[in-house]
C-alpha cells in the first residue's frame, strides 16, 4: 500500500479566515508602506513647503529609518501579549503620524516623519508571525509573496495621487491622504485579523555565528546604498529632467512596473535557481544599474531605463534575502528582527550621506558609492557556503502553539 495522504493540519474554516486577513493586510499594509514612500519622491516640494532644505529633510528620514532598531522589542511584546493587538496600535500610528505630518509646522512634521517609520517596522513583525503561525509551510511562499505586493501598490495608489494633488494644494495634501487610508486599514485589521492571545511564552536565543555576522554587513551594504539613491532621485530628476511634482508622481509607475516584475521573477525562479544565486545575481546587476546612473546624461528614456534595471534587481536582491535569511536559524523572529534592525541601520546612513554626495558630485558620484557598497556585499555573500541553510522540510505544527483564537 502506498503512503496515505497527507493530513490537513489546517480546517477549510482557517483557509477562509487567511483569505479574509489577507485582504485586511493588504488594505492596512499599502497604507502604512504609502506613509513611507511618499516623502522619497516628493522630498524637494515636501522641503520647499516646510521651508527647510532637502539635506534637512534627509535627516530626518534618516531618524525615521532607525525603526528597525525596536524590532527586537516589538518581538518580544507580540508574544505576550497577541500579534493583531500590535498591528492595530501600529496603524493607529501611521494615522496620527500622517495627521500630525499634515499640519504644517517642522518640528510637527519631523515628528509625524519618524512616527509613522517607526509604526510600519512595528507593524510587519507580527503580521508576519500572525500568518506563519497559521499558513501551513507549503503556502507560505504565495500568502507572503502577496503581503509583499503591498510595497509596489503602495506607490502605484499613492504617489501619481500625490503629485496631482501637491500640484492642486500643497504638500500636505498626500499626508492628509494616507491618514485616511491607515485609518481603512484599522477597520480592515479589526474586522479580517482573528485575535491572537499567547498562553505562553518561550523564548529562543540567537547564535551570532559567522554566516549571520556577515549577512548582517550584506544587508546593511545594500539597504544603505539603495537608500542614497531613494533620498536624491526626486531632486535629480528635477535637476536634470526639469520634471514638475505631478511628472515625478508620473514617472514612478515605472518604479512600480519594476519591483512587480523583480518580485515576481523570485517567485517564479527562485526555487529552481537558488536563493543564494538569487540574491548574488541581483547584487551584480544593482551594482552596474548604479554605475549606469552616471551615463544617462540628458535622456529621460535612458533615465527610465535606468531606473527599472536598478528597481528590478533591488527587489530580487531584498525579496531572495528574507527566505535566506529565516532559514539561518530555529529562531525566525529574532534573526528576522535582526535583519530589520540591520536594514535600519543601512537606511539611516544611507539617508545622512546621500544629499552631501549628490551635492558634491552629482549622481554620478553617489550612485559610484552605491556601486561600491554593493560589490562589497556580493563579495561577502560569496564567502557563505549553502550549507549553512537548514533543510526546510520539516512537518508543520497541527495548531498555532501557545495561541488562544
Amino acid at each position: 500500500m502506498g503512503q496515505p495522504p497527507p493530513r490537513r493540519l489546517y480546517p477549510s474554516r482557517m483557509r477562509r479566515d487567511i483569505k479574509r486577513a489577507l485582504a485586511a493586510v493588504f488594505v492596512a499594509r499599502t497604507a502604512a508602506s504609502a506613509g513611507l514612500r511618499i516623502v522619497y519622491p516628493f522630498l524637494p516640494a515636501i522641503a520647499r513647503g516646510l521651508g527647510v532644505s532637502p539635506g534637512t529633510l534627509a535627516s530626518v528620514i534618516a531618524l525615521r529609518n532607525l525603526g528597525g532598531f525596536t524590532t527586537p522589542l516589538v518581538a518580544r511584546v507580540s508574544e505576550r501579549h497577541g500579534r493583531r493587538s500590535i498591528m492595530l496600535a501600529a496603524m493607529v500610528a501611521v494615522v496620527a503620524g500622517a495627521a500630525i505630518t499634515a499640519t504644517g509646522s517642522f518640528a510637527a512634521a519631523a515628528i509625524g516623519i519618524v512616527v509613522v517609520g517607526f509604526a510600519k517596522t512595528t507593524f510587519d513583525l507580527p503580521m508576519q508571525a500572525w500568518f506563519g503561525d497559521r499558513v501551513p509551510y507549503q503556502e507560505r511562499g504565495r500568502v507572503f509573496g502577496i503581503t509583499e505586493l503591498t510595497w509596489a501598490v503602495s506607490l502605484l495608489v499613492a504617489a501619481p495621487a500625490s503629485g496631482f494633488l501637491i500640484a492642486a494644494t500643497d504638500w500636505r495634501a498626500p499626508f492628509v491622504l494616507i491618514a485616511v487610508l491607515a485609518a481603512v486599514g484599522i477597520v480592515a485589521v479589526m474586522r479580517g485579523l482573528q485575535p491572537d492571545r499567547p498562553r505562553e511564552h518561550v523564548a529562543r536565543s540567537l547564535e551570532f555565528d559567522g554566516s549571520i555576522r556577515r549577512v548582517i554587513a550584506i544587508v546593511v551594504l545594500f539597504i544603505m546604498a539603495s537608500e542614497i539613491v531613494f533620498i536624491i532621485y526626486g531632486q535629480w530628476l528635477e535637476a536634470d529632467f526639469g520634471l514638475s511634482v505631478a511628472g515625478i508622481g508620473t514617472f514612478t509607475l515605472a518604479i512600480v512596473a519594476a519591483e512587480i516584475m523583480g518580485e515576481g521573477l523570485v517567485a517564479a525562479v527562485s526555487d529552481r535557481v537558488g536563493l543564494k544565486r538569487m540574491w548574488l545575481g541581483g547584487l551584480v546587476v544593482t551594482a552596474f544599474a548604479y554605475l549606469s546612473f552616471g551615463m544617462v546624461g540628458s535622456s529621460l528614456a535612458m533615465a527610465v531605463v535606468v531606473v527599472v534595471v536598478w528597481i528590478t534587481a533591488f527587489e530580487v536582491t531584498i525579496v531572495s534575502s528574507i527566505p535566506f535569511v529565516s532559514e539561518l536559524s530555529d529562531a525566525r523572529e529574532r534573526v528576522l528582527s535582526t535583519m530589520l534592525v540591520s536594514i535600519g541601520i543601512g537606511r539611516a546612513a544611507g539617508a545622512l550621506i546621500a544629499q552631501p554626495l549628490y551635492t558634491g558630485g552629482g549622481i554620478a558620484r553617489a550612485t559610484a558609492v552605491s556601486a561600491a557598497c554593493v560589490v562589497v556585499g556580493a563579495l561577502l555573500l560569496g564567502g557563505i557556503p549553502d550549507h549553512v541553510m537548514r533543510d526546510s522540510g520539516e512537518g508543520d505544527r497541527e495548531e498555532p502553539p501557545g495561541v488562544e483564537t
